[in-house]
């Protein structure tokens, strides 16, 4: 009995250990920044709680006093609380990992708030009623209705379970696989200890298999993340030299200089907006997120300012804001009405009109950039000019994807153009 005490002791002890590694990992080099880090955090720190407070039954064997008896229960309460918790930032870990929204996942983390809230309550009332434990001169023992312990962890483990073959789409086979190795060995050694009390797995296993995710999956994230932000800093890099072409800059200096002989006033407006532009595009170099819609429509604002200056009636602009408290990838609507410009109402000798219109649904925000010119297929006609708007088009189609889950829609004849950005709310 003593070589089983000690040997449980010494595998709680190497759990513990294990679980300060990804600790370690997170905390490192500020990855705690990323949500889905938090969460990777919550599940191993509530681990070493669990551990914790299993340990103290091996190690308490007297508790033939009274103040024995409530650290005992103190520290039995951690452990079952704490192992609601690790069920719940999984929960919420996989949710994030997966990037999926919607009611599905509303429901399934509804659900796992709720089993693990309730083993958290008769975790707390069980000193005093006995409910899931009690402690007696012979130590822990097993209450009424301890029954609920190990349910609640079986629902959550079916649950995840049913959650990773769902959306298996979204990974690759050997993300799913680990992650049922993360379900199934903590799931095999809980039924492993219902029956046969003394052998402590549960813990080693929840460590190990933890450990796995961080070097299997966990790591190739990070890896795949750092990839994806490389890919959108050259975009912004692309879209911010595409959109600062020297026609332009020569174009808009040219325009200021007349006003400088003809109109002072006007002149020294298109200074300050030719400068708000440029420090626009220079800032949004910096940019890692999205940016709210104001921001991104006054830099469309101060471009769309030295263009009519320019141009006076043949370019008209029509703004049909009705929703603006939303987010989009910086440098992402600014692409959109250059393109309507340049290659749609100025390729007509009489110009033409943008509209620039936002909407709402229940689960979008709808941008729209309309114009009457003369559409895509007319407009490949003039050298270069199709094949910029296409770079530029499919720049903010991918960047609108990779970093708000949005789409981007064309429709185009030789009447105009319509584009249209969807971001969902969630």
């Amino acid at each position: 009995m003593d070589q089983m005490i000690s040997a449980n002791i010494a595998l709680d002890i190497f759990g513990i250990i294990l679980s300060i590694i990804p600790i370690v990992y997170v905390l490192s080099s500020q990855r705690y920044c990323q949500q889905l880090n938090r969460y990777f955090l919550g599940v191993s720190i509530s681990n070493i709680f669990m551990i914790t407070g299993d340990l103290s039954d091996w190690l308490i064997q007297d508790v033939s006093t009274r103040s024995l008896q409530v650290i005992l229960s103190v520290f039995s309460v951690v452990y079952y609380a704490a192992s609601a918790f690790v069920l719940y930032f999984f929960a919420r870990y996989l949710a994030e990992y997966l990037k999926i929204t919607g009611r599905a996942v509303k429901r399934y983390l509804a659900a796992v708030r709720l089993v693990c809230s309730v083993q958290i309550f008769f975790a707390i009332i069980s000193p005093f009623t006995g409910a899931i434990f009690y402690i007696s001169v012979h130590g822990y023992q097993r209450g009424n209705l301890f029954l609920i312990s190990q349910i609640v962890p079986l629902f959550c483990y079916i649950l995840f379970t049913a959650f990773v073959i769902v959306y298996r789409e979204n990974l690759t086979l050997r993300e799913i696989a680990f992650f049922l190795l993360y379900i199934f060995v903590p799931l095999g050694g809980g039924a492993a200890q219902m029956f046969l009390r003394g052998i402590a797995v549960v813990n080693i296993g929840v460590s190990l298999a933890l450990l796995l995710i961080l070097v299997n999956i966990q790591f190739e994230y990070e890896l795949t993340l750092r990839k994806k932000e490389d890919e959108l800093a050259q975009m912004r890099i692309d879209i911010m030299l595409s959109q600062i072409q020297p026609h332009f800059l020569y174009n808009s200096l040219a325009t200021i200089s007349h006003l400088c002989k003809h109109d002072a006033k006007k002149a020294q407006t298109a200074i300050q907006e030719f400068s708000l532009f440029l420090r626009g595009n220079m800032d949004s170099l910096k940019k890692r997120n999205p940016i709210s819609f104001e921001k991104e429509l006054n830099h469309v604002k101060n471009y769309l300012y030295l263009e009519q200056q320019r141009f006076q009636n043949r370019l008209k602009v029509i703004y049909d804001i009705q929703v603006s408290d939303f987010y989009l990838p910086p440098l992402s609507l600014q692409p959109l009405v250059e393109n309507s410009v340049r290659h749609g109402v100025l390729r007509k000798e009489a110009g033409g009109v943008v509209t620039i219109r936002t909407r709402e649904t229940k689960q979008d925000y709808l941008v729209i950039v309309e114009d009457n010119g003369i559409g895509f297929e007319r407009s490949k006609e003039f050298p270069n000019l199709g094949e910029h708007a296409h770079i530029g088009i499919e720049n903010v189609r991918s960047r609108l994807q990779t970093m708000v889950h949005g789409s981007l829609k064309i429709d185009s004849d030789d009447m105009g153009t319509s584009i249209t950005m969807r971001i969902p709310k969630e």
